[in-house]
């Protein structure tokens, strides 16, 4: 009588170690697919908060003024580098410029998508640059002008020239990409890839 209810005793502490092993096994499974979720949940905050997306050229992005908080549509339709735009030599610019130095054009389309009437001028000011932090040159204004100064009804767009002075041997990126930046650095920013090769 006595061996067998050692032999129960014993196959039973068995089983319950057999069992208590299963449930670390398991609750240790949680816990690693719990960190692994947490991992991507963090990243993909971090891609959230940090606003920035990057765009190929011809795609359309929503963005909001962030001065203004007036929202806008953008299209870089196409870009060109080029020595001459509308009549003007990059010399006229930069003096003794050489083979490497050219007018980047950005054909851009600005819509107005808010309720009401906006200034491109006054809520556009996109800027290029050698990286995707959102810094970088102004454009030359005055061969936008006229049509940065014309109102946009709600609904209403325009298409135009953002005209940079590009120097392609101040390209860093190591794919030979220069970015085009909308709203940059903010929460809302928009970045065109803009291959220089």
């Amino acid at each position: 009588m006595t061996k067998k209810w050692l032999i129960l005793l014993m196959s039973g502490a068995l089983f319950l170690s057999a069992c208590n092993d299963e449930k670390n096994d398991e609750s240790k499974n949680e816990e690693d697919q719990s960190e692994v979720t947490t991992e991507e949940s963090d990243k993909t905050e971090t891609a959230e908060e940090s606003g920035e997306k990057i765009v190929e050229i011809g795609e359309t992005v929503d963005v909001e003024s962030f001065e203004w908080e007036v929202p806008y549509q953008i299209t870089v339709k196409s870009v060109d580098f080029i020595n001459e735009y509308d009549g003007e030599d990059i010399t006229e610019y930069v003096s003794n410029a050489d083979e490497n130095i050219k007018f980047l054009v950005a054909d851009t389309v600005i819509k107005n998508t808010s309720e009401e009437p906006m200034l491109a001028g006054e809520y556009v000011m996109p800027r290029l640059g050698i990286d995707t932090d959102g810094s970088g040159e102004d454009f030359i204004f005055e061969l936008s002008e006229d049509e940065l100064s014309q109102e946009l009804a709600p609904g209403e767009e325009i298409e135009l020239d953002f005209v940079y002075i590009q120097d392609l041997l101040t390209v860093y990126d190591p794919d030979g990409n220069v970015y085009l930046h909308f709203e940059g650095m903010t929460d809302n920013q928009k970045t065109y890839l803009i291959p220089t090769k």
